[in-house]
């Protein structure tokens, strides 16, 4: 049965492999909008021969951290607050509720705008992304906690 499971597992993603080929051979979109998957294979081989696929990596890693270590300060803190003092929870909790809702993309024009196309932005999606989750989670952390503690 297991067997069975992997072949599945490795047929449907020779499958995918297969239709992008054919999309990208048919032409429909130009290779800089849409590679083949020998295109996609052999970047990712020379950027790695070259550094820069580790380089890209390592700066994309270096953001994420940025941004989740501004957003577990800022909701830890916003969590314990809301949790502990009522007029918080009731003004701000009800703010952070409506802003969890909206995507992490519908804040990148916002982004462009006040920090231009800099790091600054993307560290700024990436909090602001995190930031209200944790908030949440933190808030309700706390409120569980048994008040004997």
């Amino acid at each position: 049965m297991a067997k069975n499971f992997t072949i599945h597992r490795i047929g449907f993603y020779i499958g995918i492999i297969a239709v992008w080929q054919i999309i990208a051979m048919i032409g429909i979109w130009p290779d800089n909008i849409f590679p083949s998957p020998y295109e996609v294979a052999e970047d990712l081989f020379y950027g790695g021969i070259d550094g820069s696929l580790f380089y890209g990596i390592a700066t994309s890693m270096w953001r994420l951290s940025i941004g989740l270590a501004i957003a577990i300060a800022g909701g830890v803190v916003l969590g314990i607050f809301m949790a502990r003092i009522e007029v918080v929870n009731q003004t701000v909790g009800s703010l952070v509720l409506g802003l969890q809702s909206i995507p992490s993309i519908a804040w990148v024009p916002l982004a462009i705008l006040w920090f231009g196309l800099t790091d600054g932005g993307i560290i700024f999606v990436t909090a602001i992304g995190a930031i209200f989750a944790v908030t949440i989670n933190t808030y309700t952390g706390v409120k569980n906690i048994d008040p004997h503690f």
